[in-house]
């Protein structure tokens, strides 16, 4: 006994293709804004990536001048209240 085959209305054959079409379509668009989310992110990244590295090059040159004679004479002078050889320093007296 043939079995009967169903053969599909070409209304039906062109709604599903539509279906499928609309579906791919659908997912495509979703696929591509989420892209574009995700390369904006990475933008935002990168500033904060390249802002981070200023200041990182910035306390960098903060270190190395604290090694340096110019700042150690400096901090001596602000806090210790040290003069050189020589030197004369004046207290202003408070009232």
């Amino acid at each position: 006994m043939a079995r009967k085959r169903y053969a599909l209305k070409p209304r039906v054959k062109l709604f599903l293709a539509l279906l499928v079409m609309g579906y791919f379509i659908f997912t495509f668009i979703q696929q591509e804004l989420k892209m574009q989310e995700q390369y904006a992110r990475m933008e935002y990244l990168r500033q904060q990536i390249q802002q981070v590295e200023e200041y990182n090059a910035e306390l960098e040159r903060q270190i190395e001048y604290t090694k340096s004679e110019e700042y150690i004479e400096k901090a001596a002078r602000e806090r210790f209240g040290w003069v050189k050889k020589g030197e004369i320093k004046f207290i202003e007296k408070q009232n």
